[in-house]
Formats: structure tokens, sequence, C-alpha cells
């Protein structure tokens, strides 16, 4: 024979309902409530550059990425980056960062690298919300940050025109 503990499920259903509403009704959950607008919610590559690498300076070459100037179907973009950076014991790239901009948020992949590696490159899929800039960042294990900035046209319901 079972032993009744607790609350039925019904009697649950109704208590956790009725806490639901007076949290509601005293305005305790504006983020529950009220939704976030895409516009609030969107993150800015700055900000997010800023969150990454600090004040520290990100100086433009030695990228290169390969990627499609009009993406028929935004969520598979493939990408190719590559660096003509040192793959040293004491000087090479260390990690790779991909931003995609016109995303609600840019930080889309990162990948750790070492000289065992022999050449800095990644090759990968992202998905793009919108057209914008794919920036790739390389940072080198002495600290130096290196950027490579690409458009890219992601088309509406995959039409090419």
């Amino acid at each position: 024979m079972k032993e009744n503990i607790g609350l039925s499920r019904r009697e649950f259903i109704k208590a956790t309902g009725a806490a639901c509403a007076a949290f509601l009704m005293a305005g305790t959950l504006p983020g529950l409530v009220k939704p976030t607008s895409a516009a609030e919610a969107e993150e800015k590559i700055g900000d997010v550059l800023k969150r990454h690498f600090g004040d520290r300076k990100i100086e433009t070459g030695h990228v290169d990425i390969k990627a499609p100037i009009i993406a028929e179907n935004g969520a598979v973009v493939p990408i190719t980056v590559t660096s003509d950076l040192p793959m040293e014991k004491d000087n090479y790239v260390k990690k790779i960062y991909i931003y995609a901009e016109g995303n609600i948020q840019p930080y889309v992949a990162s990948s750790n690298l070492t000289p065992a590696n022999g050449k800095a490159e990644l090759a990968l899929r992202i998905k793009m919300r919108k057209t914008s800039n794919v920036r790739a960042v390389f940072e080198t294990s002495t600290g130096k940050l290196y950027e490579g900035i690409k458009s890219v046209k992601v088309t509406i319901g995959g039409c090419g025109g």
C-alpha cells in the first residue's frame, strides 16, 4: 500500500500557479513577464571584443578569411581562416576566435592551437542571422592580436538573387 506523502499532483499545480500569479502581480519577475526585445538583447561587436581582449590593440593583416560572397543558407556558412604567422616553439598562434557581427551574440567559436599544428588554420561552418561581417582574430603566444574581416551576404529563403 502506498503512503500519501506531501501534495497530490493537482494540489501542487494549483499551489505553483497561485505562487506564480502572486509574483506576476507583485512585478518581481520582470525579465520573465516582459520579454527583452531583440535590439536590447543584441550584443555589439565592440563590447564582445572588449570583453575578450580588454584594451589590447588588434592589428589588421596576417589573417585570410575564405567565405562565400553570397551564402544561400545562413544556417551553414562555410568559412576557412588561415594565417601566415609562424608556428614555432616560442612564437605561434595560440588561439583563433570567430565572430559573425550580425548575430544576436556575435561570438561564434574559438580554437586553441599549439606549434604541433604546423599551420594556423581553422575550417568550420557557422550560422549567420543576416548579412554582415565575419571577423577572425588570431592571438599569438606573445600576446599580439591580428584580425581579418570579410563581408558575407546572407540571402533570405535560400535564393541567390
